[in-house]
């Protein structure tokens, strides 16, 4: 009989494992790798398989082939090829790509001195001289030892008239680097030409041209030199260089403007004539020498000039701009008659307005055709920027001829101008400075400084010109005083402020100030040593000065502000005939009023 389980016979219900997670996965099969059996494998495959070992070799090579393109090659290309489309884009004359192509290679190379000398190069063309100087130098500081970019950054500092970098810049080459470059030597030849060095100049030129030949950088600057020799054959020898090179595509203008230059000088007929007409027709020529052609026949040839004049006031007559332009260079040359007489055959309407009406104005001023002048300028209107100019001259006009209420009225118009255009107050102060006027001239130049800027700038430095030439101590300390103002940061300026602040015994405390200031800054100052001391004297402190001074009193005959400063101070002191010695030498018309007043003073028993 078949016996019957119960439920507790039966065995238990199985149960499906639970799926294992991504992660136990992973570890189970990290856990089942054999690193060492898989090592074995790989061995035994390589030696095994010929065609897995050369795609081994083949993966590798390419590997490396790969780094040396990204690590190396790529940014070498990258920067040739920046460098490249930079110097593309300078010789076509695309300034602005160049610029943007250099900025880019300056950011990809900035230790390549290669993109510093485009960069030079740009701002050079541009204008901007000190940033030629700046990126110029910056090339030769990235390769030391070439001397081909110390060169180019001296040559920018001369440009920029930086004679002292320019010096610093040359005393990076050796003595044997200097003598063996014609570059070189151009340099030091213009560097003594500018500083009046004749003779040192013409040896550094006569060397460049030793190791260049016979070319025109250096015979041409050199026949310029020799144009100044006292030696008759020296002096032929110029002229015969210049001479060479008068008909040179690129040196000829420059060659005929010195040679002509020359002759007016000399005043000789001949030179004249020839270089007058062959710089008169040259590719070259200028306005400016335009006048100079001009000037040289009228001096020549009487009857050549007139055949030209008469050719060219056909010429000119075709428009109002050609007819100003010969106008104003027979104004400029001193032959304003033919000027007047031509007046008549020009259009009457160009005559009413600028630019014919001004060069006209002042033709008739220089014949001193007050009634024609005051024809011209009756009841016109020159226009918003042209019109101070007709109360100029017709105040100028009004006063030659004793119209004291018309001058009175355009004085008081244009006066109260100059007060809206600085510009123009500034332009018309110098007009009426050189007529003569100088009360308007200088109550407009005071008007102009008044305003912001380089205006204010150049009004004061024109006060300053004319104070100067008065000997006026009074009005030289208003107008430093007030660039002071408008500068202080200016050494120069704050130098001169605090001397005539000192001299005319204002500001006594701010002069102090400006004056040790600039010695701190420079102790080896001649010039700020002499205006500190000076400051002393003016102060009552004798003594002091003298004590200031005295180290450096053997200076005192080569410098006049040494002089003058240690000689009170010696007469301060008592010394009154060391004081005599170096007092006496300064001539009085180099000296202010004030100042000679003072030495007198001093000196006085």
């Amino acid at each position: 009989m078949k016996k019957h389980r119960s439920d507790q016979d039966l065995p238990p219900e199985r149960t499906a494992p639970p799926f294992p997670s991504r992660w136990q996965r992973t570890w189970a099969r990290l856990a089942a790798f054999r690193l060492r059996d898989a090592w074995w494998l790989l061995l035994d495959t390589w030696e095994s398989r010929a065609d897995f070992r050369r795609a081994a070799y083949a993966l590798l090579a390419a590997t490396v082939v790969v780094l040396v393109l990204v690590l190396w090659v790529r940014p070498r290309w990258a920067e040739h090829n920046a460098i490249k489309i930079a110097r593309e884009w300078v010789a076509s004359g695309h300034y602005q790509y160049a610029l943007d192509a250099v900025k880019t290679a300056l950011e990809v190379a900035p230790d390549n001195p290669e993109p510093w000398q485009i960069a030079a190069d740009l701002a050079r063309l541009a204008g901007q001289k000190e940033k030629a100087v700046a990126y110029a130098h910056q090339a030769a500081i990235l390769a030391p030892g070439n001397p081909d970019l110390v060169l180019g950054w001296a040559a920018e500092a001369l440009r920029a008239e930086l004679p002292e970098e320019t010096e610093r810049a040359l005393a990076r080459l050796t003595a044997d680097q200097l003598a063996a470059s014609a570059h070189a030597q151009r340099l030091l030849g213009e560097l003594a030409r500018r500083r009046g060095r004749l003779t040192e100049a013409r040896d550094h030129f006569a060397s460049a041209l030793r190791l260049d030949g016979p070319v025109a950088v250096d015979e041409v600057p050199l026949g310029l030199i020799l144009l100044n020799a006292t030696d008759p054959a020296e002096r032929q020898r110029g002229l015969d260089l210049l001479a060479r090179w008068s008909a040179d595509r690129d040196w000829g203008a420059t060659a005929l403007r010195s040679l002509l230059q020359d002759a007016l000088l000399r005043r000789e007929r001949a030179p004249l004539l020839r270089w007058a007409e062959a710089l008169r027709i040259n590719p070259g020529c200028t306005l400016a020498d335009m006048a100079n052609c001009l000037l040289a026949l009228s001096r020549a040839d009487e009857t050549r000039f007139a055949a030209v004049l008469a050719a060219m006031e056909k010429d000119h007559a075709v428009s109002p701009a050609a007819a100003a332009q010969l106008l104003s260079w027979l104004n400029q040359i001193g032959r304003s008659a033919e000027a007047v007489r031509w007046l008549p055959s020009l259009p009457a309407s160009g005559l009413l307005r600028p630019p014919v009406a001004v060069a006209a104005a002042e033709a008739l001023r220089q014949t001193g055709d007050w009634t024609g002048l005051q024809a011209l300028i009756r009841d016109r209107d020159w226009g918003p920027d042209a019109e101070f100019l007709r109360w100029t001259y017709g105040l100028q006009a009004a006063h030659m001829q004793g119209d004291t209420v018309k001058a009175e009225e355009l004085w008081r118009t244009l006066y109260s101008h100059a007060e809206l255009n600085s510009v123009h107050a500034l332009f018309a102060a110098s007009t009426l400075y050189s007529w003569g006027r100088v009360p308007e001239a200088e109550a407009l130049w005071w008007r102009a400084a008044a305003a912001e800027g380089k205006v204010a700038i150049d009004a004061l430095g024109s006060l300053a010109r004319h104070y100067q030439v008065l000997r006026d101590a009074e009005g030289q300390y208003r107008v430093f005083r007030q660039l002071h103002l408008l500068q202080p940061q200016n050494p120069a300026i704050s130098n001169n402020f605090a001397f005539f602040a000192a001299l005319t015994g204002r500001e006594q405390r701010l002069a102090e100030q400006a004056a040790r200031d600039n010695l701190a800054r420079e102790p080896n100052n001649a010039l700020y040593l002499a205006t500190c001391s000076f400051v002393l004297l003016a102060e009552g402190q004798a003594d002091a000065a003298e004590r200031m001074l005295r180290p450096r009193a053997a200076d005192a005959a080569g410098s006049p502000a040494l002089a003058f400063a240690y000689g009170l101070a010696l007469a301060g002191t008592g010394r009154k005939p060391e004081a005599h010695v170096l007092l006496d030498r300064l001539p009085p018309e180099s000296l202010t009023i004030r100042e000679v007043e003072m030495i007198k003073a001093a000196l006085a028993d």
